[in-house]
């Protein structure tokens, strides 16, 4: 795993610079796309908690307008009792549609992140999802999602992205998906994907029902042309 100090410096400079890489491609979004049949959309949750004590709370959360264009939501810190502890939350979308492509990237980080207690930890979270299309191909990816620190019922992990999907049992609580991706479209017109970089499912020892859920670093974005 990397040195403290090398994962301080990355978790410090991933907002900063994922904001103005998004910026950039917002600075050139147009909002006639709807008229052609294109669309983009958009959606990012910093943290999102669902439990019967809690309710439902989300925090840092935006989404995209149809025609584009960019949004964001920041938080200093988030605290659900018991549950989760974070800081730095940052929430970001931004989409492009003209007549010749439609794109949307979307981020969400957070710092210091403690859920359960300490059941897992991170120094960072980040979720990036982009999407593209251009009318002959649409296509979708995750790079530059990443997890620095984490640390699961005491099992450190390394720094980066893990392999999608990774499921961790948890005794006595339920289950976490790692870097968990749901994608979808026909790969020509269009196109969707959501990340969702730290996912504890809560289920019910005994009866095995679902009982809520912690999300931390959800990221959608869908491109259709």
């Amino acid at each position: 795993m990397s040195t403290p100090s090398s994962n301080h410096r990355g978790a410090h400079r991933a907002g900063p610079l994922v904001a103005l890489l998004l910026l950039s491609g917002a600075l050139l979004a147009s909002p006639r796309g709807p008229a052609w049949g294109q669309s983009a959309a958009g959606q990012a949750i910093a943290a999102r908690v669902s439990t019967p004590t809690a309710g439902s709370q989300t925090f840092a959360g935006v989404t995209l307008p149809q025609a584009g264009g960019m949004e964001n939501a920041d938080v200093d810190a988030a605290s659900v009792i018991n549950t989760l502890g974070a800081a730095g939350l940052t929430s970001i979308t931004t989409g492009q549609v003209d007549q010749g492509l439609v794109s949307v990237t979307t981020s969400a980080e957070a710092a210091d992140v403690n859920i359960l207690n300490g059941l897992i930890a991170a120094k960072a979270v980040l979720a990036l999802a982009t999407s593209y299309a251009n009318g002959t191909t649409a296509a979708s990816e995750s790079d530059g999602s990443t997890l620095l620190d984490l640390v699961i019922a005491g099992v450190p992990y390394v720094d980066g992205a893990p392999t999608p999907n990774s499921r961790v049992e948890l005794p006595g609580v339920g289950y976490v998906v790692i870097n968990e991706q749901i994608a979808s479209g026909d790969g020509v017109h269009s196109t969707s994907l959501t990340v969702n970089m730290i996912h504890v499912y809560l289920v019910d020892p005994l009866t095995r029902a679902s009982t809520g859920e912690i999300v931390v670093g959800a990221a959608t974005s869908i491109a259709t042309f």
